[in-house]
């Protein structure tokens, strides 16, 4: 409704008022210009512009599109720590096109400018029609097994990513809440012990597989936002984000009801919910730097709560 009626009545102050919406006026550098142009391989590009979600990996992402067609994004920084993202996932999106995986963006173009802003742009294929189911449907599954197939590699629990992820949240456990240490590290030292030395067969993982960051387009499944997937994780993994994530933010469940819900689905695992936990846990943490932030607390102790009660 805003995309549709918005451009109409923002000239009348009042309707500002109400929106809490201001006017700006913004343009494109034209070097900027330029790369995106080159890279989509149009010109006289029209744009819209996204400042980004707060967080300490906030970021600009500008959508381009002409003629009412949508051409492609562009994601801008000027945080190292973030253009180390944006070449992580272009490397990400190479190795999972290679393994013949569909329905992921390409990566145009990802270089760090002279004066230090870093560009990353990606096709995509999304169109007005297009639509975010947020419930679970089998494109979502059939999505999630195609990726585990195509990626799937035999290798030492020692070697993965996951475990990467764990033995990083193990030297953090000295930040994290009182609270909500000790429940942490009695799972976590479980996962380790079980899986050190142990051959596993893990596969790719999105890491923020969410409504957001999907869309529906002529009944195939697109998936986008890659820059913190990884190469080695139990196979499905995606799945639990995709439940807690959509009960957090969508649905607003108590992390009661969020662990009631999953647990009685039929391809529930306790395992697999407990390895799911520690490894967002151990992101959001490890991604923090210094003292932990006060938005984070009520975010680690549902995560907790669950972890308790699996």
């Amino acid at each position: 409704m805003l995309k549709r009626w918005f451009p109409l009545v923002h000239s009348f102050g009042f309707v500002r008022d109400v929106l809490h919406a201001e006017i700006s006026h913004i343009g494109l550098r034209p070097d900027i210009r330029a790369i995106a142009e080159a890279a989509i391989g149009e010109a006289g590009l029209s744009f819209a512009i996204f400042g980004g979600t707060p967080s300490v990996h906030q970021k600009v992402t500008v959508q381009f599109f002409r003629e009412g067609r949508i051409l492609g994004y562009m994601k801008l920084t000027d945080s190292a720590s973030v253009a180390s993202l944006f070449a992580h996932e272009q490397r990400l999106l190479a190795a999972l096109s290679g393994a013949g995986l569909t329905g992921i963006p390409r990566c145009l173009f990802c270089q760090t400018l002279p004066d230090g802003t870093s560009v990353f742009v990606q096709s995509t294929v999304k169109t007005r029609r297009s639509a975010s189911p947020h419930r679970w449907t089998g494109l979502h599954e059939d999505f999630l097994t195609g990726m585990a197939c195509l990626t799937s590699a035999r290798m030492l629990f020692d070697n993965t990513d996951f475990a990467r992820s764990l033995i990083e949240l193990k030297g953090n456990l000295g930040r994290i809440p009182e609270g909500c240490r000790d429940v942490i590290e009695k799972a976590l030292l479980s996962e380790l012990a079980d899986g050190t030395g142990h051959t596993v067969e893990y596969s790719a993982f999105h890491a923020d597989f969410t409504p957001w960051n999907m869309f529906v387009e002529e009944g195939r499944l697109f998936v986008f936002d890659w820059e913190y997937g990884r190469n080695s994780y139990p196979p499905m993994l995606d799945k639990y984000h995709f439940y807690v994530q959509q009960a957090l933010h969508v649905a607003h469940l108590s992390p009661a009801e969020i662990h009631r819900k999953i647990s009685t689905q039929s391809w529930y695992e306790p395992r697999l919910f407990a390895c799911y936990l520690l490894d967002i846990i151990s992101r959001f943490v490890s991604r923090e730097p210094g003292e932990l932030p006060q938005s984070l607390v009520p975010m680690l102790d549902s995560w907790t709560s669950m972890l308790r009660m699996v």
